[in-house]
């Protein structure tokens, strides 16, 4: 599933990337994050994409449902005025599909 982020670029060298992912940003859910350096923004920006959607399938939430509605809805929203720039990212959603089941294992203490 592709998600639109939105990009805050630090003024100095001593400030982190502001991310947010505006899809996933409900009246009950956030999804931001930091990045150090261009190369870390991808990494930190999956992996908060990843406890979201975890979150929401927790909830029950159907996250088929879920509408991405592109950088140029998004860029015009107050809420994302401090959007420098934005970016595509394509993370796989297909573990989170289908029904949860329940494991019991035995592990051995050693």
């Amino acid at each position: 599933m592709l998600f639109t982020i939105g990009v805050e670029i630090p003024p100095d060298d001593k400030t982190a990337f502001g991310l947010v992912v505006p899809a996933l940003c409900t009246d009950k859910y956030g999804c931001f994050s930091a990045a150090d350096t261009e190369d870390d923004i991808v990494p930190m920006v999956t992996d908060v994409i990843h406890l979201v959607l975890e979150d929401m399938v927790e909830d029950d939430v159907d996250i088929l449902q879920l509408k991405d509605l592109g950088f140029r809805h998004y860029k015009q929203q107050e809420d994302y005025d401090y959007c420098d720039t934005w970016l595509l990212v394509d993370v796989d959603v297909s573990a989170y599909l289908g029904k949860r089941k329940r494991l019991n294992i035995t592990l051995p203490e050693y």
